[in-house]
């Protein structure tokens, strides 16, 4: 037996577990990781992997459950709500950038095919960075957040078409190329209308079948053939497999099985996705890229800064503000990975290859290691090139706040107006005492102004903007919002000015509980842990204990802090997380002959993050201080961060 292929498989997949670490740790995407992989071991670097080696149909069946999961995403309601954004500055950017790279191309003497395949790849922006570096910045609700998302939405739509496209341009030969692609769209409509039926009338039944058999294996299988004989039928009509995949999502984005199926199916999306990622950088040509650098760097410098000048231009035509349009176009002014699955089909058909598309592979690359750099540092660009003029700005909308509530005195200012911020704001209206709002999610400011309630929209973390809704006459400040980083700088920024003002934040967890506090936190309700007493509460209600013995030791929890809640044994994903932060505990059993045995507690060998909050003897808990020296089968409780915790059991053993 041949085990060439799989020696092969299991060197990628080695390699990309340290790379996937390695770039994860960088903050980089994961892709470029699988791309670096794919280089590192091609033909034309070190030839551990040669010309021989085809993953090309595990690395489509990638690609057709990325389009799966993208259908499954694919909300008619949705687009509808954004058609603006989609279909306005979407669909004429794409129009644009791709006529105006079709263009550049067959200036440089690229074939027509060639040059209209390529172009469309580049007119498409990446997905998965924008979005995740939108949301990591706790952008992905501002205005440029939603345009972004709006052009995306139009590009995946765009790139399902594109994909029909690449075969028919193939299967033309002597026909006419319009002729092809008009047949190939007819094939695709009724595909699609097929398809869209069988969603309607036969899979709601299929999966009613499935889920009352109470089986995840036979869900999972079914949800694989659905997406995978979708792809079948498509490569039978000619057509890409990865349609395929996109309208059996579709069939499913609008049942009741949408989430679980999405969460069953994205394992294996993830991998073999993977795969196809390392499949494109071995594809690429080192030589190739050596012999052609300065032709890549200026490809990729004209390609940022045409989509970004296109992006802002049209931005700026739909009337939205100069900082917006600019942010906007940043976000979006790079390559994408479907111009990689485009390419890689390209090449399979015969349409592209070589040098060329190593080029643009490259081009594409370099561009989505930029896109992160770009959208992080946005703001500071749009303030370096635009900083008199918003600050004009900035000072007229912050006059016009000052004016709305410059009434309002000794109110309550609250900085994030969700659920919690909401229910607050409720409580105070019943008593009459004035509050003022600020959130950074304009339906949240929208339908509170239809209410007349005092919201307004802005980041929190700016003075200027806490000063205009009344910071100085303020009595005091309410920090909701979800990201305990973001509260700690509206809680800088507040006391770094405001010394004596009482600052209230809740958190969703305690992981940076002491860091608040030291930042100048009057106080911080972690919602977890106030759940949790509220919970242990009726609990021993509900046992017969006493109710005001039960109210005395919830008291006695939030007056020491919740110091009996701050810790708790770890599970996989704290482990995996490893938190610097999070407060976990650990227990070490003393052995007979153990360097600890005979010790006092607070005479053991931890780290100085670590301390011994228990001591099990004999099945009794004891308190640390009344142990005057360990015993062998003594279990000690630890409490700290993951790593420290790690070294002091070392130092115990």
């Amino acid at each position: 037996m041949d085990f060439t292929f799989f020696n092969q498989l299991m060197l990628i997949l080695a390699l990309s577990v340290g790379a996937i670490a390695l770039f994860h740790r960088l903050n980089l995407p994961e892709s470029l990781g699988y791309l670096a992989v794919g280089i590192v071991v091609g033909p034309t670097a070190t030839g551990l992997i040669d010309y021989s080696f085809d993953i090309s149909l595990l690395a489509e069946i990638g690609v057709v459950f990325l389009l799966f999961t993208l259908g499954l995403e694919f909300s008619m309601k949705r687009i509808k709500s954004m058609k603006r954004e989609v279909f306005g500055l979407g669909g004429v950017q794409v129009m644009l950038c791709g006529a105006g790279i079709f263009a550049a191309l067959l200036v440089v003497g690229t074939p027509v095919k060639e040059a209209l395949i390529v172009a469309a790849a580049l007119a498409l922006s990446s997905t998965a960075i924008v979005s995740k570096e939108l949301t990591q910045s706790n952008e992905i609700r501002s205005r440029q957040g939603q345009m972004a998302i709006g052009v995306l939405l139009f590009q995946d739509i765009a790139a399902v078409l594109f994909l029909i496209l690449v075969p028919a341009l193939a299967g033309a030969g002597d026909k006419s190329v319009l002729t092809t692609i008009s047949m190939a769209m007819v094939k695709g409509l009724l595909f699609v209308l097929a398809m869209m039926a069988i969603g309607k009338w036969v899979l709601p039944r299929i999966f009613n079948e499935v889920a009352r058999a109470r089986s995840e294996e036979l869900f999972v299988l079914t949800a694989l053939m659905i997406a995978l004989m979708a792809a079948w039928l498509t490569h039978v009509l000619g057509l890409s497999m990865a349609l395929g995949g996109f309208i059996a999502g579709m069939m499913m984005g609008e049942s009741n099985y949408k989430h679980q199926v999405e969460a069953d199916i994205r394992p294996f999306r993830d991998i073999l996705l993977g795969l196809f990622f390392v499949s494109v950088g071995l594809m690429l040509d080192l030589n190739i890229l050596l012999k052609f650098w300065p032709a890549i760097i200026l490809g990729t410098a004209g390609l940022v800064i045409f989509k970004l000048g296109v992006i802002t231009l049209l931005a700026r035509i739909l009337k939205e503000k100069k900082s917006t349009s600019l942010k906007t176009g940043l976000a979006l002014a790079q390559g994408g990975e479907f111009c990689f699955a485009l390419i890689a089909l390209a090449t399979q058909y015969g349409q592209t290859g070589g040098e060329r598309a190593s080029v643009v592979l490259a081009i594409t690359i370099l561009s989505m290691i930029l896109a992160p750099l770009l959208i992080r540092n946005s703001s500071r660009i749009v303030n370096f090139l635009y900083k008199k003029q918003e600050a004009i700005q900035s000072q007229i909308d912050q006059g016009d706040i000052e004016q709305q509530v410059s009434h309002i005195n000794q109110h309550t200012l609250i900085c994030g107006y969700g659920r919690v911020g909401q229910t607050i704001s409720r409580f105070l209206g019943q008593e009459k005492l004035a509050f003022v709002a600020v959130d950074d999610d304009p339906l949240h400011v929208h339908e509170a102004g239809l209410a007349g309630e005092p919201v307004f929209y802005g980041d929190c973390r700016r003075l200027e903007l806490l000063e205009s809704v009344g910071l100085k006459r303020a009595k005091q400040v309410i920090i909701c919002i979800d990201r305990s980083e973001n509260a700690l700088e509206i809680v800088k920024t507040v006391r770094s000015h405001y010394h004596d003002i009482p600052i209230l934040v809740r958190t969703r967890d305690d992981s940076l509980t002491a860091t608040l506090k030291d930042a100048g936190a009057t106080a911080v309700i972690p919602e977890v842990l106030e759940s949790s007493l509220l919970i242990v509460k009726h609990v021993l209600l509900m046992l017969g204990m006493d109710r005001n013995q039960v109210r005395g030791k919830i008291s006695t929890a939030r007056e020491q802090h919740y110091d009996i809640l701050n810790s708790y044994y770890p599970g996989y994903e704290d482990v995996m997380a490893d938190s610097e932060e999070t407060s976990l505990r650990h227990a070490v059993n003393v052995c007979r002959g153990n360097t600890c045995e005979g010790l006092n507690p607070c005479e053991l060998p931890l780290e100085k993050e670590v301390s011994v909050v228990e001591v099990k003897r004999g099945g009794q808990s004891l308190d640390p201080e009344d142990v005057d020296a360990l015993e062998h089968d003594d279990i000690v409780i630890l409490t700290g961060p993951l790593a420290p915790m790690q070294q002091s059991e070392k130092n115990l053993i």
